[in-house]
């Protein structure tokens, strides 16, 4: 029997303590797509012999790398969001409501995936090691399709994996609670416009963690733990109806704006909380607009902001849950 995709999930926990040392799964999480997979090195022998072929090829340094989708959910994502910041605090808003805001952090942490794909072996799963979070893509259309669920794509670098592993058990998915498009209660594309001139078709909130991924040395085959390489890259797309000239003004003027989504979960979860996730920039300045003619219809408008760190949310791009999760240990 061939692995079948909708047998497919993931199991993951807090950091690892120390770096590459599996760290048992607490938490099971739906996914749409997984695909981090082995990187193989090789090393060519050079030599020269009496053949047109090569004499042998050996083994190189290794790792895994690759990337995860699943549903942007308002709850069961917090550990994730936390590997993808460095950084993670919580407050009580009321009896059993809390903020979890996460900001950019010196430091990644490295994390343990057990990963079922497609339930082979039978009842089995792989486990990635030393994994950490090079990249989040938080993305949203308008209308209906798969898009109008909004989505993350985390992209991973990782230290190695084994197979044929028992996973954890007793472990649930956390409830359905999809964030949806039509729930944004707050879209500042960045510029001064006012809601009623402010018509997004679509987002895309990118962080970038650059990682180094040729910390090999002499004596192991796998990579020493990525450490960061250089600044972290925030940016946000959106593409929205040309309504305005503000956007084309202020990338001429190279304005400073700080873009901001909000999205509300419909239902109470205490005397007068919803469940909200925020992605803001308090400081960012306009890269690329672009508004082109082409064609009959309605003249759609792409912009591009780049985000610097600001003093008041010590980060370029903060994130804020609101849920009845408990705090992050």
């Amino acid at each position: 029997m061939p692995g079948l995709g909708h047998k497919s999930y993931i199991q993951f926990g807090p950091a690892e303590s120390p770096y590459g040392t599996f760290r048992t799964p607490t938490q099971k999480l739906e996914i749409i797509s997984w695909s981090v997979n082995p990187v193989v090195g090789t090393i060519p022998d050079g030599s020269l012999h009496s053949a047109v072929s090569r004499r042998a090829l050996y083994q190189g340094g290794r790792l895994v790398k690759g990337t995860f989708l699943v549903r942007l959910n308002y709850e069961g994502l917090l550990e994730l969001l936390r590997a993808s910041w460095g950084s993670g605090s919580s407050v009580v808003v009321e009896t059993g409501v809390r903020d979890h805001t996460f900001v950019e952090a010196s430091a990644l942490g490295g994390y343990s995936f057990e990963v079922c794909m497609g339930d082979i072996p039978t009842s089995k799963v792989q486990r990635f090691v030393g994994c950490k979070v090079s990249g989040l893509t938080i993305r949203g259309t308008a209308g209906t399709g798969n898009d109008a669920m909004l989505q993350a794509e985390f992209s991973i670098v990782g230290k190695t994996y084994t197979t044929d592993e028992t996973p954890t058990a007793a472990l649930s998915f956390p409830a359905l609670l999809p964030v949806l498009f039509h729930q944004a209660v707050t879209t500042d594309d960045g510029t001064t416009d006012t809601p009623a001139d402010n018509r997004l078709r679509s987002f895309e909130v990118s962080l970038e963690n650059p990682l180094a991924e040729d910390r090999f040395y002499l004596g192991s085959l796998d990579i020493d733990e990525p450490l960061r390489t250089d600044f972290l890259a925030a940016r946000w797309r959106f593409t929205q109806e040309f309504r305005t000239k503000t956007a084309l003004d202020a990338a001429k003027a190279f304005t400073v704006g700080s873009p901001l989504l909000l999205f509300r979960h419909p239902t109470l979860i205490g005397a007068a909380s919803y469940r909200e996730f925020e992605l803001s920039s308090g400081q960012a300045n306009l890269i690329e607009c672009s508004a082109p003619v082409d064609g009959y219809g309605i003249l759609i408008m792409t912009t591009v902001w780049e985000a610097f760190y600001y003093a008041t949310d010590l980060s370029a791009l903060l994130c804020r849950v609101r849920n009845t999760e408990a705090a992050l240990s």
